[in-house]
């Protein structure tokens, strides 16, 4: 067992053993002043594999019950596809006074991390090449860890809507494949980084510092499982050279979802729109990926973003997307004074990059590659303006995903659920399935 294995297991193990040790959460006396609610966790998803962990919920109720003043959250998840995932999260609208207070720091270790290159399509996918252990390729593999540090401060502007604001910080660890078994000369991301496309600055990761300012508007009727209403939300992010990396950027992220009742609550139809852009600057490229909305992901592709499309398959400067699904209850039922009820959820997914990322740099360096094989194959190559817009069409194409999911809701907020995702074109994959808690959105 590898040194990082080693580290994830015993974090986990501990973790574990916190949580047989956790009070009583049914007990009413803690449930006036602390509670300890140890949960083991375990899903699925095709891009992880299996996972397995734990997470406390530590509670201050105060006298608020069902609310609370204080809550603190510890988690632990390591992956069968060898990622790793540590959390610890603290919130509170009562620590300053008419402001909620939410800090957030994980660390996130994955050895096999996906890259499959810049904008979309522009690179070709072959599943042979993805972590084939019997041929010893991981092409699409690069080594990243990386720290995360977040505090979060919004309150009311008015009916329906809040400010927002984020401080953080993150320092990235990047590093050429090194995982037993896997040939790390034969990589996507040694290829990039021979051709230029990524630079010496940042090929080993680096630190950053983000400033975020938003504004929410919220008319849903249930947070978890809303039946109709609106939520939107805008951000600008930004990221100065604080540390002398050479790097910075300005980013804009918006997002629409409605939540529409056709006629009766058992059928519902969710949409949400997306759009993340730069602004201005000149990014990393291990940042490049990050999405500032909402659930940790990385690029368009995985269970929050294109179900069904491989994670961060889709990466450019600036994305739109959308999800659009039909919730349909199925059962509703009652069970031990709980109300329980299953959901049905065919949906389609779309998007795509508007505006590529380092595509001037790229046009030129895979036309010299292409211009080598013609000479090998003796044939005649197109000319330049020709193949960069020939190339310009497959980093803007658009990528789509179709499939059902499934939730088993309980008292509105737990949710487990399965989703079976399809993508449209074999490039983007084969299929995605994601055993998580709650709705994509």
């Amino acid at each position: 067992m590898s040194l990082r294995r080693l580290y994830s297991t015993i974090l986990f193990t501990a973790l574990i053993s916190l949580s047989a040790r956790g009070a009583d959460a049914d007990d009413p006396t803690v449930k006036q002043g602390w509670s300890v609610n140890p949960i083991p966790s375990m899903a699925y998803d095709s891009d992880f594999g299996l996972m397995a962990g734990g997470i406390i919920d530590i509670y201050y109720y105060g006298g608020l019950y069902p609310n609370y003043k204080h809550r603190l959250c510890l988690e632990a998840l390591t992956y069968s596809k060898h990622a790793s995932y540590y959390m610890i999260q603290y919130d509170s609208k009562y620590l300053i006074p008419g402001i909620r207070t939410s800090f957030k720091a994980y660390f996130d270790d994955n050895p096999l991390y996906w890259f499959y290159g810049f904008n979309g399509a522009v690179n070709d996918y072959d599943s042979r090449l993805n972590c084939n252990q019997k041929d010893g390729i991981a092409y699409y593999s690069l080594d990243r860890i990386f720290l995360n540090t977040r505090l979060e401060l919004g309150g009311p502007l008015g009916p329906y809507l809040d400010w927002t604001s984020k401080f953080s910080y993150w320092h990235y660890w990047i590093s050429e494949l090194n995982w037993e078994g896997y040939d790390r000369n034969n990589t996507l991301f040694r290829k990039y980084r021979q051709m230029g496309l990524i630079e010496d600055a940042e090929a080993d990761g680096g630190d950053v510092m983000e400033f975020q300012v938003g504004l929410k508007y919220d008319t849903r009727n249930i947070e978890a499982t809303p039946t109709r209403g609106i939520y939107a939300d805008v951000n600008v992010a930004w990221a100065p050279d604080i540390f002398s990396t050479g790097y910075n950027y300005l980013k804009l992220a918006a997002r629409f979802r409605q939540y529409l009742s056709l006629g009766t609550e058992r059928l519902v139809f969710a949409y949400s729109l997306a759009y993340q852009g730069t602004v201005a600057g000149n990014q990393p490229f291990y940042t490049q990926s990050y999405m500032i909305h909402f659930k940790p992901s990385d690029g368009l592709g995985g269970a929050t973003t294109l179900r069904g499309i491989l994670y961060n398959r889709i990466v450019g400067d600036d994305y739109a997307w959308g999800n659009f699904e039909m919730r349909a209850r199925v059962f509703d039922v009652n069970v031990f004074k709980r109300r329980v009820f299953g959901v049905l959820s065919p949906f389609f997914d779309a998007g795509a990059v508007l505006r590529p990322y380092r595509f001037d740099r790229q046009a030129t360096a895979f036309y010299d590659e292409y211009k080598t094989q013609c000479v090998t194959d003796n044939v005649t190559p197109v000319p330049y303006d020709q193949y960069r817009s020939s190339l310009m069409d497959k980093a803007q194409e658009l990528h789509m995903a179709w499939g059902i999911g499934g939730q088993l809701v309980i008292d509105y907020n737990f949710i487990p659920s399965i989703t079976f995702g399809i993508p449209f074109d074999k490039r983007d994959g084969d299929f995605g399935l994601y055993m998580v808690l709650d709705y994509i959105f």
